[in-house]
């Protein structure tokens, strides 16, 4: 009778240990559960051509125009000093330096 009784305790024990343990909030989450976030190439923006209204860029030492694709980026259109792109559902305005933005001076 006491071994039946004893038997009962560690029984109870047990099983109310593994379900102590599933619900531990301290423990830490399964690789499975962990989800990385997406590592992008980074876009450098080189020069824009403008040859005959035709508007081209050099995005990462690739000449692309609307609607090409570079490091995952959709290009969506091109301007005088700056590109939009698209990539992982968020636009991206790539800007020309300052510096590197060239403008045809007007002879007095």
């Amino acid at each position: 009778m006491l071994l039946n009784k004893l038997m009962l305790v560690v029984v109870m024990l047990c099983s109310s240990m593994k379900i102590l343990a599933a619900g531990d909030p301290t423990r830490p989450p399964l690789f499975s559960e962990v989800k990385a976030a997406t590592a992008y190439q980074p876009l450098e923006l080189s020069m824009i051509l403008n040859d005959s209204n035709n508007m081209r860029a050099i995005i990462n030492e690739s000449v692309v125009g609307v609607s090409d694709t570079v490091a995952n980026a959709k290009v969506l259109s091109i301007a005088e000093d700056s590109v939009v792109v698209s990539r992982g559902g968020q636009k991206i305005t790539l800007r020309m330096p300052l510096a590197a933005v060239r403008k045809e001076l007007v002879n007095e």
